[in-house]
């Protein structure tokens, strides 16, 4: 009998996708608006395809399309932690050798199928969250009102921008899920868009837009002013590992949809014979 999702392991799957987003965010004074509304754009779309998933699922032509298409996605998360790994922690390393590397464990997380990505998936959320919301009280007292900006005309690029970096994922993961789980979908979309929209407004206002402007990775930035003491002087690093890990995820999961036409399963790697006699 396969293995089923569970709909808070769906919905911690969806909210990884906005939450890695965070440390990668440019940031400005419409970014909190955007960031907002492409989630709410997203959590429609999915919830829509969530509810067609079965019937994607029936044609073999159709899940190699699936399969192809996530290719884009997974790439470019692969491209993006490595990249913000050179620029932060490993400046010495070869670029290379950090994509093959996260190569590596994305794959050897995969290997063990969605259904056990998504029970991994529902701890790392929670962390995630909670170093998020931490790292706002943190640094409460170093917002600055006069920093905020009301919604303008450059909201709508800015949401097109997030809407290009958090659809295909989440749209190739909502049609491959093996229940309907349109709800979980939007829920986790709609979590993690929440927790994007106020990382984001924390570091406009405590940066600023034009300081966070200069910054290639202004949130993961804004963390820093959440030392407190020595334990905690370097507040970025506790904000970004939790985050590098809900990225992680997110690539381990698009992993697993682009193995579901081989493997045939959301457990572990296997080739089950009846499976595959059904296949269209």
């Amino acid at each position: 009998m396969r293995e089923r999702l569970f709909p808070r392991w769906g919905a911690a799957l969806f909210a990884l996708l906005p939450l890695s987003e965070i440390l990668y965010l440019p940031v400005d004074g419409q970014t909190m608006y955007a960031a907002a509304l492409a989630c709410l754009i997203c959590a429609l779309l999915c919830a829509g395809g969530a509810k067609l998933a079965p019937l994607w699922r029936q044609y073999r032509v159709l899940r190699w399309a699936l399969a192809l298409f996530t290719l884009w996605p997974l790439t470019a998360s692969l491209a993006r932690m490595a990249l913000f790994l050179r620029r932060t922690i490993f400046p010495a390393r070869p670029l290379w050798s950090l994509v093959l590397l996260l190569t590596v464990c994305t794959l050897c997380i995969a290997i063990a199928g969605l259904n056990r990505c998504a029970m991994w998936a529902l701890p790392v959320a929670w962390i995630a969250g909670s170093v998020v919301v931490l790292s706002g009280l943190l640094t409460m007292g170093g917002l600055h009102p006069a920093y905020w900006q009301p919604p303008a005309a450059s909201l709508i690029e800015q949401t097109g921008r997030i809407l290009n970096a958090l659809l295909p994922a989440a749209l190739a993961l909502s049609v491959s899920l093996p229940d309907n789980l349109a709800g979980a979908a939007a829920r986790g979309l709609g979590a993690g868009g929440a927790l994007t929209a106020l990382i984001s407004l924390r570091a406009a206002l405590l940066l600023g837009s034009h300081t966070a402007g200069l910054l290639p990775y202004p949130n993961f930035s804004a963390a820093g002013l959440a030392a407190v003491g020595d334990f905690a002087r370097h507040g970025e690093v506790f904000f970004a590992v939790p985050l590098l890990l809900c990225e992680l995820g997110r690539a381990a999961v698009l992993a697993c949809v682009l193995l579901l036409p081989v493997t045939h399963s959301y457990g572990v790697l296997h080739l089950p014979g009846k499976e595959q006699k059904k296949d269209a």
